[in-house]
């Protein structure tokens, strides 16, 4: 199992989140508790992460999530795993699909642990606010390269393995192209780094768009209710 060269990536607490989101997740948690506490019984409350939030198509969602600082850390740890052991496809995934990854349960648990910290704390309030629904369970976290060499022009796919995908680049600026494309919607350019593309996975078809020089590192999860994790791992061969 990989170790963490920046041990800072490992600490679970909250300094590598945007400041305003944090604050904003932190002032909705009461209209998010009485809401599930009332177990639907009445609409939510508009809350303050509801105002931050963008919404470029029909349920697509942006907000920054971690700080630029923390996104350079990871830029540079993810130097250190190249070496170790590099991005590699999932076999078991279309091949059309396959996108190098790394698999941050498999390879590296301390940063595995910690964003699933993060998930509960910051990321399924902002998915409680936005559809009244609980996902802070990740099917997956991982990494994913897009690039010129081993990565052409995406194809169209749903996250069939999730129920709300979040997507947030690490490193805009320093490659060419990319971005994403979703069915019967449009384009977005690569959002800047840390800011995260929250959407229903089972919904919303969409693709990868071209990097044309450089690669393109992207923090992917892929959430699941509670009663899909389970399924999901009674599932496994």
């Amino acid at each position: 199992m990989y170790q963490l060269k920046n041990y800072m990536l490992s600490m679970q607490s909250h300094w590598m989140i945007n400041q305003n989101t944090y604050q904003a997740v932190q002032d909705s948690l009461p209209t998010i508790t009485r809401y599930m506490a009332q177990r639907g019984t009445d609409k939510m409350e508009r809350t303050p992460i509801q105002k931050m939030v963008k919404n470029p198509f029909p349920d697509v969602y942006t907000v920054p999530i971690f700080r630029r600082s923390w996104c350079k850390m990871m830029c540079q740890e993810i130097e250190h795993m190249k070496k170790e052991f590099g991005f590699q496809t999932n076999t078991e995934e279309d091949l059309l699909r396959q996108i190098p990854e790394i698999v941050l349960r498999e390879k590296c648990a301390d940063l595995y642990k910690n964003m699933w910290f993060v998930v509960r704390t910051v990321i399924n309030p902002i998915i409680m606010a936005l559809w009244q629904r609980s996902c802070g369970d990740p099917a997956t976290i991982q990494i994913a390269n897009y690039n010129l060499a081993e990565t052409g022009m995406g194809h169209w796919h749903h996250d069939d393995s999730a129920d709300i995908s979040v997507v947030v680049p690490l490193n805009t600026g320093s490659y060419t192209g990319g971005g994403t494309e979703f069915h019967n919607h449009g384009k977005l350019k690569p959002l800047p780094n840390g800011h995260g593309l929250i959407f229903p996975s089972f919904t919303h078809s969409h693709r990868g768009l071209p990097v044309s020089k450089g690669d393109r590192y992207l923090l992917v999860f892929w959430l699941c209710d509670k009663d899909r994790v389970v399924e999901l791992i009674q599932n496994v061969p």
